[in-house]
């Protein structure tokens, strides 16, 4: 009889164990996951972040992969694309009142963004609304979202007059925003695919 009630309490000790590790961990998860309240507004408010990862240009009859670091401070961009074994590529500053790109060894300056890239590197990119698109807060009127209020599609047209679609294709959760994680856009026969592994906001 003994022996069975030191069974039972050596269960009953392992299970209250277990349920305590479950709801630590469960407590974790959720501090670390769940979005913020009105995660939306707070993150179209965003102004300083920093996003890494790759992107793919895909043409009819080109293919190109690079590494970026996209920044984004003060409302203003800076851009590094580099090779994958981590040559750099090209780098481009906004200012107030123009653009600036390193590319082979030279400096260029333009009032447009995304003529100076498209220029120089021949790789369109919609630059200049990029801190809304590239966070999933751009606005149109073709926008669809999911049931978590995420963007799922959008389309609109360029200071260029070009006509983008961008599709986001999953999120993943960062200081209590949801940011892309996989995003596709095309215009015309151009397809440009954007993976992001890493996102960092500074409030600064």
């Amino acid at each position: 009889m003994e022996r069975k009630e030191q069974h039972l309490k050596q269960i009953h000790l392992i299970l209250l164990m277990f349920f305590l590790f479950i709801s630590g961990c469960a407590q974790r998860i959720t501090e670390q996951d769940v979005p913020q309240t009105d995660w939306r507004s707070q993150l179209e408010a965003q102004k300083n972040w920093k996003a890494s990862g790759k992107v793919a240009f895909i043409a009819p009859d080109d293919r190109q992969s690079v590494n970026f670091n996209w920044q984004l401070k003060a409302s203003r961009q800076h851009l590094i694309l580099s090779s994958f074994i981590g040559t750099q590529l090209l780098e481009l500053i906004e200012h107030e009142s123009h653009s600036e790109m390193a590319y082979q060894d030279e400096q260029y300056i333009d009032q447009s963004s995304s003529e100076l890239i498209a220029r120089l590197s021949g790789f369109q990119l919609p630059f200049e609304k990029a801190p809304l698109w590239l966070t999933g807060a751009i606005r149109s009127d073709h926008n669809q979202y999911d049931p978590q209020s995420r963007l799922k599609s959008a389309k609109w047209t360029d200071e260029q007059g070009k006509t983008w679609l961008i599709n986001y294709q999953s999120y993943q959760m960062v200081d209590g925003f949801w940011v892309p994680k996989r995003i596709s856009l095309t215009q015309d026969k151009l397809r440009i695919k954007i993976q992001l592994n890493s996102w960092q906001f500074n409030n600064e």
